[in-house]
């Protein structure tokens, strides 16, 4: 606990978005529902607490009397009237303005101090309310110099008159009102990372949707490219060649199994792309829409993290050359760093910068390398993920 409140009073935690920098450490949570000077909003505001406090002044009695006259013992009475009442009043003054606030903290300590006329240097028994009222009205970035000052003016009080006693105050006064100020400011940095936890919580449910949405949109729409292909192949070839009529049909139902697999697979976040499997199926794509493919014989040996991400290139860079590209034939080159997906269509436009080369964009970049989407020489487009700056990218989210 000492060694929390003095890293506090060293360098105090930041306020987080959530907080109010001027608001009193004690102040009921949220803004008012009606004026904050009704008994519903002061209530909470530690007025029971400033009320058991005042309990302390019953010491002060056995010592009214003592050295004064008649009106000496008046004006020390009242003193004790008017010092409770203003003690126990600093519970309406919690939802005012800081500047309110000082100004009543500031004007209670100076009725504390002004009690060396009636008590003498005795006033310091008195001392410990200041602090309590600094600590529970001032926020911790200003009540620590507050609390670190009344206890050096209690202490000097205390040696100019000779006495210990004032030292002892001050020294109480400083560890309660470092002790509850201190466990304020526990208090709202919890809060604070409550709300932080809570935005993260937000913030992660936001990210997995995106990633199922990015996903979905990768996995059908290549899925369901491939079904329109080959079904209307299928629709072609049932009246002259019925035998590849029902080929392609079996393939449609082959792919619309494996679409469902992957839709379930990547709700459960355990989607499996691989570079060999997306190229072949590309191939078997490209080739129903009439487009010429050309493929690696063979793969370079690559981490799964590579396989997959390049997977995803080849899905949706194949998809676009089916949906987009008029091409005649498609290329496909891939080496231990980089996959390249080039045709000889239209060319890049609007229409081929939807939110799957996006996702794929994002895909890359979380992998530290770079995607390029540009026109290809002699007419065409060429999608090309370079992974030279980093080789080995972390598995990227399913």
């Amino acid at each position: 606990m000492a060694r929390s409140i003095l890293n506090g009073l060293l360098q105090p935690a930041p306020f987080g978005p959530g907080d109010d920098p001027e608001a009193a450490p004690w102040a009921l949570p949220g803004g008012p529902t009606d004026l904050p000077y009704r008994w519903r909003r002061v209530r909470p505001n530690l007025f029971l607490t400033y009320l058991v406090g005042i309990v302390f002044l019953v010491f002060a009695i056995p010592t009214i009397a003592v050295g004064v006259g008649p009106v000496g013992l008046g004006l020390r009475a009242g003193y004790l009237v008017v010092f409770a009442t203003a003690y126990v009043g600093a519970a309406w003054t919690a939802d005012a303005p800081l500047w309110l606030r000082s100004c009543y903290v500031a004007g209670f300590t100076g009725f504390v101090v002004s009690g060396a006329l009636l008590w003498g240097w005795e006033f310091a028994n008195f001392g410990a309310y200041p602090a309590i009222l600094t600590a529970t009205l001032i926020p911790w970035h200003q009540a620590r110099f507050a609390l670190l000052g009344w206890a050096l003016a209690l202490s000097l009080a205390g040696l100019l008159g000779g006495l210990w006693m004032p030292v002892l105050i001050a020294a109480l006064s400083l560890g309660v009102g470092l002790g509850i100020a201190g466990w304020l400011e526990s208090s709202r940095i919890r809060r604070m990372l409550e709300r932080s936890q809570t935005r993260v919580a937000m913030l992660t449910v936001a990210a997995e949707r995106a990633r199922i949405s990015r996903d979905l949109h990768d996995i059908l729409g290549h899925s369901l490219t491939a079904i329109t292909i080959k079904s209307s192949l299928a629709a072609r070839l049932a009246d002259t060649e019925p035998s590849a009529a029902k080929e392609e049909m079996a393939a449609v139902e082959a792919i619309a199994r494996q679409a469902l697999s992957d839709v379930r697979a990547t709700v459960s976040g355990l989607n499996e792309i691989r570079l060999a499997t997306e190229i072949a199926s590309a191939r078997s794509v490209l080739l129903a829409a009439g487009i010429d493919a050309r493929t690696p014989a063979a793969l370079p040996a690559l981490s799964d993290a590579v396989s997959e991400l390049f997977g995803y290139v080849v899905r949706e860079s194949v998809t676009n050359v089916v949906r987009h590209a008029e091409a005649t034939w498609c290329v496909i080159d891939v080496d231990e760093h980089r996959v390249e997906v080039r045709d000889d269509g239209v060319g890049p436009g609007k229409e081929r910068a939807g939110h799957g080369l996006k996702g794929l964009a994002e895909r890359v970049a979380t992998a530290g390398g770079v995607i390029e989407i540009a026109a290809a020489p002699g007419g065409g487009t060429s999608v090309r993920a370079d992974l030279t700056s980093s080789p080995q990218p972390n598995r990227s989210a399913p």
